[in-house]
């Protein structure tokens, strides 16, 4: 499969990294490559209607069918195929639990394609929390994962777009028996410069951080 290497598929890599998993099963007694994307039933049912959905299309040239699965609260798709399980495997992601899962050097030469990168992560495995502090919102960009050496490398990466970044492990859910990172960036100028660098696209982040603005004092 020879597919260009653009912000569109930068992207779509951003996206499996935070909600995409795959592997090799059994069908009609062949192995075969079996891919799934999801997301949140309601909050991020648009997103996948109206960006993850033409723009996977467009990049493995393939039909997808998106449907909710209430008995698991998700929304995406799930396709059979090899040729889509082959090349991200070509590029260093792994089958199965993302463990070990990185960023592809691929996506970190350039700028563009590293913030498409980061940008599917945070549309797909990240949130905006508003808390409340001295009568006013004060916002943290956050992004999870039950990977060590993602988590150190967007915080490295993040750090050279000018975005203060820190992460740790969260043991805020003591029933999680996985270790789950946190990367943050916190404060109202980070909040700006990060929806300037990385532009997210998931209508739920936008509208966030519309209500964001929507609380700051008019002068």
């Amino acid at each position: 499969m020879e597919i260009n290497i653009a912000p569109e598929l930068a992207e779509e890599i951003g996206w499996h990294i935070g909600d995409g998993s795959m592997n090799y099963y059994n069908n009609k007694g062949e192995l075969k490559g079996f891919y799934q994307l999801r997301g949140h039933i309601k909050d991020d049912k648009q997103h996948y209607i109206e960006r993850i959905k033409p723009i996977f299309e467009k990049v493995y040239q393939v039909k997808i069918k998106l449907r909710e699965m209430p008995s698991t609260r998700v929304f995406g798709f799930q396709i059979w195929n090899d040729e889509i399980i082959k090349f991200k495997q070509q590029l260093g992601l792994p089958l199965g639990k993302k463990f070990e899962l990185e960023i592809p050097l691929e996506f970190t030469k350039k700028k563009e394609l590293l913030a498409s990168c980061i940008r599917g992560i945070f549309d797909t495995d990240g949130g905006l929390y508003l808390e409340k502090k001295n009568h006013k919102l004060y916002p943290r960009i956050y992004i999870t994962t039950i990977s060590l050496k993602l988590a150190e490398q967007l915080t490295t990466l993040l750090n050279s777009f000018g975005l203060r970044t820190t992460n740790w492990i969260d043991d805020y859910h003591p029933g999680n028996r996985l270790n789950c990172y946190k990367i943050e960036t916190r404060g109202i100028e980070m909040l700006h410069k990060f929806f300037k660098e990385i532009e997210p696209k998931n209508p739920k982040h936008i509208a966030r951080y519309n209500q964001f603005l929507e609380s700051i004092p008019k002068t």
